[in-house]
């Protein structure tokens, strides 16, 4: 058993409420959070270190090589399983392979962040919820995170669909089309539901996640084999 020294991304979710799903339904979500799973492992397989594996009934896990795509498989899986609600754990750290591509059969301080992240997330009735080895990036993060949260909680399907199909198509009138409304009605209902705002916040985290590596400590300072170097 070998600690892996490169930075990876443990993301583990669950089921918001899976507690007060009973029978059937239980069932049901079961199934559909495994192929929506089953979906996320093939589309994402190029950024995925070790597939993502449900853990128990209705949490499961994944290791991924960076913080960008952490985010957009988070999004991704949040549209696959709508309605269902989930939450999710980002851990960023070192990981302990012990020669599994099995998740559940690896450890190490990433699981252990991402663990925390979900624990905190459920406190906080968050999304998502960050744990890195940088304090600054997780203030930025998770404070972005609780005001996508908020916003969010006030939607319906229908601000759901128009928002998901709005980053999909990229124009109102494709959306109106699409809808059998006016586009002037396409853009009152996602301003007024401030989807305009979650989306260049979600744009901005993926920027800010692709232009800054994984591998920079709360200090400052380059994580490298064997020491560290000043940025």
């Amino acid at each position: 058993m070998e600690l892996d020294h490169n930075l990876y991304v443990v993301i583990i979710g669950d089921v918001s409420g899976s507690k007060q799903l009973s029978g059937k339904s239980r069932y049901k979500t079961q199934l559909f959070l495994k192929s929506s799973i089953v979906q996320i492992n093939e589309e994402y397989s190029n950024e995925i270190e070790a597939p993502f594996t449900i853990t128990k009934g209705d949490e499961f896990q994944g290791l991924v090589i960076d913080l960008a795509s952490a985010f957009k498989i988070v999004l991704a899986l949040e549209k696959l399983i709508f309605p269902v609600r989930l939450r999710f754990g980002i851990g960023v750290g070192e990981v302990l392979k012990m020669g599994s591509r099995l998740p559940i059969e690896m450890d190490g301080p990433a699981f252990h962040r991402a663990n925390a992240a979900l624990g905190v997330a459920k406190k906080k009735k968050c999304d998502y919820y960050m744990n890195s080895i940088n304090e600054a990036v997780d203030i930025l993060a998770n404070t972005t995170f609780q005001l996508i949260t908020a916003i969010k909680q006030r939607w319906n399907e229908r601000h759901y669909r128009l928002f998901w199909n709005y980053k999909d198509l990229g124009t109102y009138r494709e959306v109106a089309e699409l809808e059998n409304i006016t586009p002037q009605a396409v853009c009152e209902a996602l301003k007024n539901a401030r989807a305009l705002n979650v989306k260049s916040a979600e744009e901005s985290l993926l920027y800010y996640f692709r232009k800054y590596p994984l591998c920079v400590n709360g200090n400052g300072q380059m994580l490298v084999e064997g020491g560290e170097v000043s940025l």
